[in-house]
């Protein structure tokens, strides 16, 4: 993907996209729930934030949240979190991309780009590209830190 095709959707322009991206499967992504995005920055800094969906229906793929969006892409075997509130107001914007097979497994960890809003696509393309052509959680973090990308993990807050 190119970074000005994510620009739109990093600053939250409406996403249209196509059936690909809807499953028929149930999705581990519902609608009212709350994620846990948990990071590391490559220069080490520790981050925690908390992404609270909205509970509207979401267009296909595409889950709103107070902070910014998890998209999901079950063909692709992705989901990207993305909180974008700090990152608007000229902070530092985060975006989690992970393999969504391994969601909620213990020990599995996605990769992590920051930075500000202009350099957040750019920075995703690269953590996707770490996806795709790593195959053990030591190539992805090897191929992370190379590309001078953090790691992150996502995990659902439980239920009240």
């Amino acid at each position: 993907m190119r970074p000005t095709l994510l620009l739109p959707l990093l600053l939250g322009a409406p996403l249209l996209l196509g059936a690909a991206l809807a499953a028929p499967a149930p999705q581990p992504v519902q609608s009212g729930q709350t994620w846990t995005l948990r990071a590391t920055t490559f220069d080490g800094e520790a981050l925690s934030t908390t992404l609270r969906l909205n509970a509207t229906q979401p267009t296909p793929g595409t889950y709103r949240a107070d902070r910014g969006s998890l998209l999901l892409d079950a063909q692709a075997d992705t989901l990207i979190a993305l909180d974008l509130k700090d990152a608007r107001e000229g902070g530092l914007g985060l975006a989690c991309a992970l393999r969504l097979s391994t969601l909620g497994q213990p020990g599995a960890t996605g990769v992590l780009a920051s930075g500000p809003l202009t350099d957040l696509p750019a920075a995703l393309e690269r953590a996707l590209a770490v996806l795709n052509v790593t195959r053990t959680p030591q190539e992805q973090a090897d191929a992370a830190r190379e590309l001078r990308l953090g790691q992150c993990t996502l995990t659902l807050a439980p239920t009240p």
